[in-house]
């Protein structure tokens, strides 16, 4: 499957840093400039090709944040492309409109949509 993973928000440092992550790299089979997909022209996207669910992806971006200390910054699925991740600021999330759940990270559509969702975890 391959995976989008917009890296726009993201400092150019932190870009590289990420791209060159040996957790990364590891899974990764195939690297590739994939804005073509997206509506406007963009060197922030890119295309990783991986045999794995999305949400195993997620979890190995969120491990490359995690072992080199990157706080400030999450992973979210982008609810506008199907297989698409994004890496935006802890704090900008609503902003853009992408509602986390805060027991699992899951992105939601808007305030209400989280709420509901985070009501089924009290009924696990």
């Amino acid at each position: 499957m391959i995976i989008k993973v917009d890296l726009n928000f993201l400092p150019e440092n932190l870009r590289s840093l990420i791209l060159e992550s040996k957790e990364l790299n590891q899974h990764a089979i195939k690297i590739e400039d994939a804005a073509e997909r997206h509506e406007e022209k963009s060197s922030g996207i890119y295309g990783f090709e991986f045999n794995g669910y999305l949400s195993s992806f997620k979890g190995i971006l969120k491990l490359v944040l995690q072992n080199n200390s990157i706080d400030d910054y999450v992973v979210a699925e982008d609810l506008k492309y199907e297989n698409t991740l994004v890496f935006l600021k802890d704090r900008d999330i609503e902003q853009l409109d992408i509602w986390l759940c805060d027991f699992c990270g899951l992105a939601c559509a808007s305030e209400d949509e989280k709420y509901i969702h985070q009501r089924a975890h009290y009924f696990i």
